[in-house]
């Protein structure tokens, strides 16, 4: 069972998410015509903002000893990581405003910035599921998706849904497994990336309607 909840929590991780989030509000909407070509260099460029700074950031901090797991394990030693995504996503949701891509695709980057905020003053005093909070953010962009007809391919919804529904569950699980969280900041962290990144893509796809 641990083996399955550290591969659940490999794949399911913050820094890769963001991408899967990107991947899916391109290739599943209408800007899927605009080609391969394009979804790939915009995910390119996500991957250079969630995955590749980050990551660089949080492993710097391990070589310099600022942290003592990659893992971040201990909630103390969580503060100048979640700093780090906080400003990857600024840079990120800045790049996205430069490609136009002012739609749910910023909706999308806004939200998770509001998450990480919210998960950062938490974590002052309760260890929140970073993990859960971007699979509740992957969520709740599935759903504000469907909410707003922004999916093309209507027929693949209820899939996409269930499949984002059972991946939430399969990795809050594994967190618990692992030891990592209790079932109330599994849920919370849930609750805290699905609200804000419904909200913040409904608002942005609403304000680009009405300009």
């Amino acid at each position: 069972m641990k083996l399955f909840a550290r591969i659940c929590s490999t794949i399911f991780h913050p820094f890769i998410i963001p991408v899967a989030g990107i991947f899916l509000s391109l290739y599943f909407s209408y800007m899927r015509m605009l080609g391969v070509g394009y979804t790939i260099n915009i995910l390119l460029m996500i991957v250079l903002f969630t995955i590749a700074i980050p990551g660089l950031g949080v492993l710097l901090l391990y070589k310099t000893r600022r942290i003592t797991s990659v893992g971040l394990v201990n909630r103390e030693e969580r503060t100048l990581p979640y700093i780090i995504f906080f400003f990857s996503y600024i840079m990120g949701a800045a790049f996205l405003w430069w490609v136009n891509l002012r739609g749910v695709q910023l909706g999308f980057f806004i939200g998770g910035l509001i998450a990480i905020i919210v998960d950062l003053i938490v974590n002052r005093w309760w260890k929140i599921s970073v993990h859960m909070t971007a699979m509740g953010g992957f969520t709740g962009l599935i759903f504000v998706m469907s909410f707003l007809q922004y999916i093309m391919y209507t027929e693949y919804i209820p899939l996409l849904q269930v499949i984002a529904l059972l991946g939430s569950g399969a990795l809050g699980t594994s967190r618990i497994i692992l030891k990592r969280h209790t079932i109330g900041q599994v849920c919370c962290g849930f609750i805290n990336g699905f609200f804000w990144v419904f909200v913040a893509c409904f608002l942005a796809v609403t304000l680009q309607l009405v300009q």
